[in-house]
């Protein structure tokens, strides 16, 4: 009799640990400014939000593929990009930085001393563009995005990381695990703002966006949640009047598709404060 008493009371303890270890285990939740305006834009517009992890590299096959409706993360507006994608109204700005680690405070200070060090950025983003423009010799594109470049300096396998100042203020606080690091003082090669983008041609999809983040700034949730991830000194006004009823057909398409299965799917990478697992 004592031997099943105690044989019941361990199966309990294996039990009770497993409950408790798979919930310690359980996944994050994907959260982040873009991810939180998406599903308010979402819910404005009456249809529902997914959201895909992609590679960045490859954004563009992924929203012409339609693996993806729209880019959604921290997505920088150029010249380049406008002529292949329909843009929404920009919503927030930006700044193209250096990230160092602290220790070379005094050996990277401007742009001169800065020229022969090992550059890190994310492949085909807007600090890959800063590289190219500026001709650094040493760079290393990376597939997984711009925390990759920040880890390659605190590692001190790269000298300075090219990054989003939106990313850089967040990872290099002193509550971070990048605290060893910090953004070089008064040194900014672009600013810029962010959009979102849609397939070229895809008018009646950027008006339903646009006009809801018109409605979001007036009902001030977009401010709302710009001071939750203390990103409310980047807002832009999106102040916006509807085009649609001056649509053709053709440009309504896209949205009748969104519409027509229900929702639409955002292509996203992960850097907090835009997206990341919390």
């Amino acid at each position: 009799m004592k031997k099943k008493i105690i044989i019941a009371l361990l199966l309990c303890v294996v039990t009770l640990t497993s409950v408790f270890a798979f919930a310690g285990c359980a996944p994050k939740t994907l959260i982040g400014f873009d991810i939180e305006l998406a599903k308010l834009v979402a819910e404005e517009l009456g249809v529902t939000v997914t959201f895909q992890k992609i590679n960045w590299d490859n954004k563009e096959m992924e929203l012409n593929g339609k693996s993806v409706d729209l880019l959604w993360n921290g997505f920088t507006i150029n010249d380049d990009r406008l002529e292949k994608m329909q843009i929404s109204t920009p919503y927030m700005n930006n700044k193209q930085v250096a990230v160092i680690r602290k220790a070379d405070k005094t050996k990277y200070t401007n742009l001169d001393n800065i020229k022969d060090a090992n550059f890190a950025c994310e492949k085909s983003s807007a600090g890959h563009d800063v590289a190219k423009d500026l001709k650094f010799a040493k760079v290393t594109p990376l597939e997984g995005g711009q925390v990759d470049a920040l880890t390659e300096v605190k590692a001190g396998t790269s000298d300075i990381a090219l990054v989003d100042s939106v990313l850089a203020n967040y990872y290099c606080s002193e509550n971070s695990s990048f605290s060893n690091l910090m953004i070089i003082p008064d040194l900014v090669f672009v600013e810029e703002q962010y959009g979102i983008a849609a397939r070229k041609g895809d008018l009646g999809t950027i008006d339903k966006i646009n006009t809801a983040l018109d409605t979001l700034q007036k009902n001030g949730k977009l401010a709302e949640l710009a001071k939750k991830y203390a990103l409310d000194k980047e807002l832009c006004d999106v102040s916006y009047d509807s085009k649609w009823d001056s649509l053709s057909d053709q440009e309504k398409e896209g949205w009748n598709y969104i519409e027509k299965k229900g929702g639409f799917t955002v292509g996203y990478t992960i850097y907090a404060p835009i997206a990341y697992k919390g």
